[in-house]
């Protein structure tokens, strides 16, 4: 997740990009089906139920960034889900949403009000986004009654949708919260973990100018 603008892929999928997507999409889900249904067993459901769990994790990710922002009393600019052109634009917090073609990643666009505690705001809302997945694991692993159980295999449906829930989003927690920056078109930016150290260490002055900014892109 980045927390940053994105200046590229503005244009809205034509009709024949969104069969492309939907057909890829469904071939990769019927591969993986073929694979689970040879030699079956329930516990192979494991690896479909963590693939199909990434996206509505995405979602939640994304939702925590903006929910911090909105209860820190930070603008929330825009959310963007996936990478590419947009699929269709939702509305959340009076900000977009825009739902691109690939579901794999997020951002949220954000801004200071005011420079009050604004590094640690900063950091919490980049904080939000993994945490909220920790928060879910946790709780699912409170149902479990403890971490071990959780990981204990086992052949019941449920059981199994359960865990594969809560493998997925420990996985994007932790994946996000190792410090790396990602390459995009604008260069590098800083995932989740990348972005608590460089706000904490940030100076009043960078969000001075980033609330300048923000109310100029704003008139």
């Amino acid at each position: 997740m980045q927390i940053d603008q994105r200046h590229y892929d503005r244009e809205p999928t034509s009709r024949k990009e969104q069969i492309i997507i939907l057909v890829v999409s469904a071939a990769f889900l019927f591969m993986m089906a073929m694979e689970i249904f040879s030699n079956y067993e329930p516990r192979k459901l494991g690896a479909l139920f963590f693939v199909l769990f990434w996206i509505p994790l995405l979602y939640l990710h994304e939702f925590g960034h903006a929910m911090m922002a909105k209860i820190l009393g930070w603008q929330v600019q825009r959310i963007v889900i996936g990478f590419g052109k947009v699929f269709t634009t939702l509305s959340l917090f009076g900000a977009p949403v825009e739902i691109r073609a690939v579901p794999l990643e997020g951002f949220v666009q954000i801004a200071p009000k005011t420079i009050q505690l604004a590094r640690f705001k900063h950091a919490l809302i980049y904080f939000a986004g993994p945490g909220i997945e920790l928060l879910l694991f946790f709780i699912i692993a409170l149902k479990f009654g403890s971490v071990s159980e959780l990981f204990t295999l086992s052949d019941h449906y449920s059981t199994i949708a359960l865990q594969s829930l809560a493998y997925a989003a420990l996985a994007g927690a932790i994946i996000n919260l190792i410090p790396i920056g990602i390459i995009t078109k604008d260069g590098s930016t800083p995932n989740d973990g990348m972005g608590i150290l460089l706000s904490l260490f940030a100076t009043e002055m960078d969000y001075k100018l980033w609330i300048e900014e923000a109310k100029k892109s704003k008139n």
